[in-house]
């Protein structure tokens, strides 16, 4: 074969799912009847597969790597929690590999199984969702935790921050300080609770105080999307005080140059705010009002987890974790750029 046989290969000629096999690899029959083990045995020796140390269950020889799959690394979020989780494994031995997937997830699933063919530790992942069949698979045999992200996967651990409330407290301050109308600029939600939550929030705040929700949707890929915001912020700040309120820092990165291009007074005419802590947003003036996630103390949970988990093998093998989530609160950092005077 010119293509190595994979474990999604067996499964799917066995009509079975990849949870299945994987748990046919590691000896673990229990709820499984003689017809599937007998059927998973024969599509094995007629593929000819050949399990990695991993899918075996061999644990005998780490290697001392965690891998941390992120969507994108210059994300706010990935920068300070990825220090943080180096920070937390480091002293005990273990080494950070960090690959990125630009929310592809065919290059997850791709980078995911090229991680487990290296036999790292554990993995750390930012994911889009669409690849949890694989991810619980690789939970029944390493630890396995999603960040930024929440998923019901068997044996995963969600870490992530209050996402709806934080958004909500945000734009209930916003609203508070006169702006006639506060826009949300966000992306497609295409499965991520995190940008369900925040637009969530966003509009419970809208409703509690009567005003009109205003939002647009962005794609990052096409420019003329981010026109559209720079060109309803410019119609509406000639009219009245407004404010923009983007759904994360990536956002308000590529939106910030050109809505101060149009030069009208921040925060007198235009208010700015951002769910997530951009690392220039103390440096611009006036400061940017914003979301502070907890990177630090998510990175360092993390980090302590999977030490915990790593430090027994065996347990973590006999009796995988279940799905969980640690919910950790974000902090409204109120700067100038919201100060409206009335």
């Amino acid at each position: 074969m010119d293509k190595r046989v994979t474990i999604q290969d067996v499964a799917r000629h066995a009509g079975v799912s990849i949870t299945t096999v994987s748990r046919f690899l590691n000896e673990r029959y229990d709820s499984m009847s003689e017809a599937t083990r007998g059927r998973i045995e024969a599509v094995i020796k007629h593929l000819g597969y050949r399990p990695n140390a991993l899918a075996q269950g061999l644990k005998g020889n780490r290697t001392k790597m965690v891998a941390a799959v992120v969507v994108n690394m210059s994300y706010p979020f990935c920068v300070g929690f990825m220090k943080s989780l180096n920070q937390t494994l480091s002293p005990a031995g273990y080494h950070l590999f960090v690959s990125e997937t630009a929310g592809n997830p065919d290059r997850e699933r791709a980078i995911v199984q090229s991680l487990q063919a290296q036999r790292v530790d554990a993995m750390v992942l930012q994911t889009g969702g669409q690849n949890n069949d694989l991810l619980a698979a690789i939970a029944i045999q390493m630890p396995v935790i999603f960040v930024d992200r929440k998923y019901v996967v068997p044996g995963v651990t969600n870490v992530i921050t209050n996402n709806l409330e934080a958004s909500e407290q945000l734009a209930e301050h916003i609203l508070e300080q006169g702006y006639r109308r506060v826009l949300y600029v966000t992306e497609q939600e295409d499965g991520v609770h995190t940008r369900k939550e925040r637009l969530q929030g966003y509009l419970q705040a809208c409703h509690k105080l009567s005003f009109k929700p205003w939002v647009i949707t962005v794609d990052r890929d096409q420019d003329d999307t981010f026109d559209l915001v720079v060109k309803a912020v410019e119609d509406g700040a000639k009219k009245e005080p407004i404010a923009v309120y983007t759904g994360n820092g990536l956002l308000m990165m590529r939106l910030y140059p050109d809505l101060i291009r149009l030069g009208f007074q921040i925060p007198s005419q235009l208010g700015l705010a951002t769910f997530d802590q951009p690392d220039w947003s103390g440096l611009v003036q006036p400061s940017l009002t914003c979301v502070g996630q907890p990177v630090d103390t998510m990175g360092a949970l993390t980090g302590e987890m999977l030490l915990q988990r790593l430090s027994k093998p065996d347990e973590t093998a006999s009796a995988p974790v279940p799905f969980d989530v640690k919910t950790i609160a974000s902090t409204l950092v109120l700067g100038g750029s919201t100060r409206l005077h009335r």
